[in-house]
């Protein structure tokens, strides 16, 4: 059942994850009328974050999106990708986040129809046929599940959308081996979904979207830009707001010109950077060196001696130890894993992204195997 309406409204629309605790739940109610005390009930999507980089003291993020930039982001891809009535679209992502809301606005705006299941590779492909489901927005994992299985593509598929977080090279070759028409985006739910595609050191921009490089983080200005995020820190509500119309993001960038186009190429998040021994040391760089198993996760955990350790957790995975030593000839001294923890489950959102903050403070107190 969709929970939102796309249609204006007077009032604002909380989505929330039912699998939220009733603590979760009571949180984002307090943050959805903190919000209304100051912008009232204007037709407004609130909308929780992944919550993938918070902390235990933190409550996660609302995200205030009006219709209009839900709208606005919506026609932009459509106009973009000329996208009409004729392309069905495939849902099988939430419907509480901005990618399940993203796939809804923009079927709305090109007046298309949207099937909607859950996400499962069995029966998948069977399903995008008898629909005739020509456009797909995904995962990294979501990938990572057909190519493990190693699935077609069916005939008649146009685009499938891939967000979330980076997609690998290896995964991506095989994904393209196996005829699926992926188109790699950059986005999130401040930008109400995508504003760039293409790989992350060659991001070309979509159309009215605007990039600037302050102290290498990356800012971004466009019309579908969130009003402002809140979230409970201890006992206080912390409002985060664009200035001026630019929203500063967490990713550094640098950005080039190829003809009349700017181009801009992803160096990863600030908080993956860390310092080893009074080393710069890039845990995106050296998470993309690790083999395409979900059930591995690279982690820097705080040291008195060195500043950072990094330290690999996984699912009970078998070879870790191959892994371990093919990953160390890869990286600098005091780039290498000295130490692994085996987890029942890594903590990943509803979005498959890795909750590294989480992972941390569930590992900080255990035993660890020595390398």
């Amino acid at each position: 059942m969709i929970t939102y309406n796309l249609l204006a409204n007077v009032f604002n629309q909380l989505l929330t994850n039912p699998r939220s605790s009733s603590q979760e739940k009571s949180d984002q109610f307090d943050l959805k009328l903190e919000f209304e005390k100051q912008y009232e009930a204007k037709n407004y999507f609130l909308i929780p974050s992944s919550g993938s980089s918070k902390s235990n003291h933190e409550s996660v993020k609302i995200i205030a999106l009006h219709h209009d930039a839900i709208m606005n982001s919506a026609q932009r891809v459509v106009n973009h990708f000329s996208l009409n009535g004729s392309m069905a679209w495939g849902c099988v992502l939430p419907l509480f986040h901005v990618a399940g809301l993203g796939i809804y606005a923009r079927a709305f705006v090109a007046r298309a129809k949207v099937y909607q299941r859950d996400w499962a590779v069995d029966g998948f492909v069977n399903w995008l046929s008898a629909n005739d489901i020509q456009l797909l927005s995904l995962v990294p994992t979501q990938i990572f599940d057909l190519v493990q299985k190693n699935v077609a593509a069916p005939k008649g598929l146009k685009h499938v959308f891939v967000g979330g977080s980076k997609l690998e090279i290896g995964l991506k070759e095989q994904i393209l081996n196996l005829q699926w028409p992926i188109i790699e985006t950059y986005g999130m739910t401040e930008t109400a979904s995508m504003v760039a595609i293409g790989d992350s050191k060659n991001m070309r921009l979509l159309p009215d979207v605007e990039v600037i490089v302050a102290e290498e983080r990356l800012r971004i200005k466009c019309n579908s830009l969130m009003t402002c995020s809140l979230q409970k820190v201890g006992d206080e509500v912390l409002y985060i707001r664009p200035d001026n119309g630019w929203y500063q993001t967490e990713d550094l960038a640098e950005l080039s010109m190829q003809g009349q186009n700017v181009v801009l190429k992803l160096l990863g998040r600030q908080s993956d950077f860390v310092k080893i021994n009074a080393e710069g040391v890039s845990l995106a760089h050296l998470r993309q060196l690790l083999s395409d198993n979900t059930k591995l996760a690279l982690v820097a955990l705080a040291s008195q001696r060195s500043g950072f350790d990094i330290v690999l957790v996984h699912e009970n995975v078998e070879n870790v130890a191959a892994i371990v030593a093919e990953f160390n000839k890869l990286v600098k001294p005091y780039e290498m894993i000295h130490k692994v923890f085996c987890i029942d489950e890594i903590p990943k959102t509803d979005l498959h992204k890795i909750m590294y903050k989480k992972l941390e403070e569930i590992i900080k107190e255990m035993p660890y195997e020595k390398i």
